[in-house]
């Protein structure tokens, strides 16, 4: 089944993409092993050995939290590109919410896939320069939307939910990206190298509904996925 996961802890961006500042979010560089591999000579005969010794460190899961602060006023707008969430075949609800400023959470999405309609513009707001932008996720444990997981935010250091700008590649710890399962909703936001491709001024965020953790079978990061888009506006 696809069951949600719990939160960890992060720092803070100021600035929205290109047009803002810079915003730094958990990517697929960070995730990559590194090391060293050294041999104790240049050249060897044929039939003889080399002794090799080397170092590799895997590197732990470590999410950045992420505050949206624009550097400018912008128009705000949010859409649910897809829902994968469910055990078998019973489709379990996501929800997604967000807030400004700290001023209450407001769901712009509630259900399961069937509720989904990525054109809809779900949010269409005006921020303003220095207003803080959160958003926040979570999954059913149940079909029937009576009892839920916790949710996972944006601002906080949290495995289950991953901010991603233009040119970002999904975690690679996920194992529908790994296994090349994408789903199709997200398949038009990728390029043939597997890195997202949207606008300069846009994010896609990816939640895992369960409590699963990194790199377990149902960790996909794509139980909710939502497309957020700004314009400068005067």
């Amino acid at each position: 089944m696809k069951y949600p996961h719990s939160p960890r802890g992060g720092s803070l961006i100021t600035g929205l993409l290109a047009i803002l500042c810079t915003l730094h979010t958990a990517s697929a560089a960070s995730d990559i092993p590194t090391g060293t591999l050294n041999v104790d000579r240049t050249m060897i005969r044929v039939g003889s050995r080399s002794n090799l010794d080397w170092s590799i460190q895997y590197p732990s899961v470590s999410p950045v939290g992420v505050d949206l602060i624009p550097t400018a006023k912008v128009k705000m707008k949010v859409r649910t590109l897809g829902v994968a969430f469910q055990s078998g075949s019973i489709l379990f609800p996501m929800e997604g919410s967000w807030t400004k400023n700290s001023s209450g959470w407001t769901t712009f999405f509630k259900g399961t896939s069937l509720s989904v309609v990525p054109t809809n513009v779900l949010v269409d707001t005006t921020i303003n320069k220095g207003d803080v932008i959160k958003f926040r996720g979570r999954g059913g444990s149940n079909a029937l939307g009576t009892s839920w997981y916790d949710y996972h935010q944006t601002n906080t250091s949290d495995a289950n939910v991953v901010v991603l700008k233009n040119g970002d590649k999904p975690p690679s710890y996920a194992p529908a990206y790994s296994q090349g399962n994408i789903k199709s909703f997200l398949t038009p936001y990728l390029d043939s190298t597997g890195k997202i491709k949207i606008g300069a001024q846009d994010l896609i965020i990816l939640w895992e509904g369960s409590d699963a953790d990194p790199g377990t079978t149902y960790f996909d990061m794509q139980d909710l996925v939502v497309l957020v888009s700004f314009e400068i506006v005067n």
